[in-house]
């Protein structure tokens, strides 16, 4: 079994205001951890509106959320996916709610990539280049266009300086293409230190899953670092520790070549891999989480289990799409907030438009192998149901 958690009591839960653009993973740790969510959510999929209440963004992602959260209880806040690119509405939100997140200054530094890896290179950490004017530019190395206020890998593209000149751009910049694996780890920070919670692959422009170049396409975990890599991570962690002093869950997303850590970005938030690792472990990351914010919770972690291999991979729309009442995933449970085959699920009848993300795919194993098979299976149900390489498609 994959995880074996301690599930609330009826009674003990204490309320969460989650936000962001796609809370479940969140909503549903935080139900393992002890927690009763109320989530505010770009997509409130299915499984997540049947086990908490969720109300959808409608309108205007996250600009809708200040107006949204006057209808919430009076609870603290966590935040997700997207809003690490906007700590004034998150200041906002810390006039009327505690934020039980990293924010303000500290957000807005850790978010500065430029900053950040000029001091990782005097700490002598190996980085991608940042490339300001074409006179830096190495012919013999690919680049890429990176939006600085983006999540997913969303607007990503590869630069080519003889096709394109470099422009002077505030909301873009331009970073050195390092190939190698790509992988996320996971740390919680507290006011004595941190911990490194894991490690997993992350994929990116996953082709059978039909997501664009860069997009985010999932993770398997965990792995095991190599010493190597595992001091380098180490020396990271202290480094964002004594510099920034950043409270809770943090991401970071880096390319491991030749043995090499080469940080990509700094995600200071609960983070799509953190569900990996819990389910794989049977360890409450939020209870952490909370601890590092002064908070006793309700359950305490369960004995870590022997870990299996988890896989979690974004399956997206292939083509304009209306999702059929006899999907597969209409047989399981879909108020379980452990491992099942699929999560994140779409309403029946809905239309989903191609590059668009279409539902969560999970595969568990003894080895990374094992799972990226697995996960290709459940892809390839998918493609059948959407009647993907035939003259007739299911088009809207």
């Amino acid at each position: 079994m994959a995880g074996s958690f301690n599930l609330p009591r009826k009674g003990d839960n204490a309320t969460l205001i989650l936000i962001g653009a796609s809370v479940r993973a969140l909503a549903f740790s935080c139900i393992r951890a002890g927690y009763k969510p109320w989530c505010i959510d770009l997509y409130a999929d299915e499984d997540l509106a049947k086990k908490c209440p969720t109300t959808q963004i409608k309108k205007s992602f996250p600009n809708e959320i200040a107006a949204l959260i006057k209808a919430a209880p009076i609870a603290p806040i966590l935040y997700t996916g997207g809003l690490e690119n906007h700590s004034s509405l998150l200041d906002l939100l810390a006039e009327q709610r505690e934020v039980l997140g990293i924010k303000g200054n500290t957000l807005n530094k850790l978010r500065n990539t430029c900053t950040l890896f000029n001091l990782l290179k005097s700490r002598q950490i190996n980085t991608p280049g940042i490339i300001t004017n074409s006179k830096d530019f190495n012919t013999g190395s690919v680049y890429l266009r990176k939006p600085k206020n983006r999540s997913g890998g969303l607007g990503i593209k590869y630069f080519d300086l003889s096709k394109q000149p470099i422009m002077n751009d505030a909301d873009f910049y331009h970073q050195e293409f390092i190939n190698g694996e790509s992988r996320s780890a996971i740390f919680c920070f507290f006011q004595t230190g941190f911990e490194l919670l894991g490690v997993s692959i992350q994929s990116s422009g996953t082709k059978f899953l039909h997501a664009d170049d860069f997009l985010y396409s999932g993770n398997i975990g965990p792995v095991n670092p190599c010493s190597s890599e595992l001091a380098q991570l180490q020396a990271i962690g202290e480094l964002l520790s004594t510099n920034y002093r950043p409270l809770g869950l943090l991401g970071m997303d880096y390319i491991l070549k030749d043995s090499k850590v080469f940080p990509l970005e700094i995600n200071p938030r609960y983070t799509a891999s953190v569900e990996v690792l819990e389910l794989a472990t049977g360890q409450n990351f939020i209870t952490k989480h909370m601890h590092a914010f002064g908070i006793n919770t309700t359950f305490e972690n369960p004995k870590p289990i022997k870990p299996s291999v988890i896989g979690k991979a974004i399956y997206y729309a292939p083509n304009d799409v209306l999702i059929p009442e006899d999907a597969p995933w209409t047989s399981i449970d879909q108020g379980s907030c452990l491992f099942s085959d699929f999560a994140d699920i779409p309403k029946s009848k809905s239309v989903i438009y191609k590059g668009s993300p279409v539902v969560t795919i999970f595969a568990k194993a003894n080895s990374a192998t094992e799972v990226e098979v697995q996960l290709k299976k459940l892809t390839s149900q998918l493609d059948s149901l959407f009647l993907v390489g035939t003259l007739q498609n299911n088009l809207v």
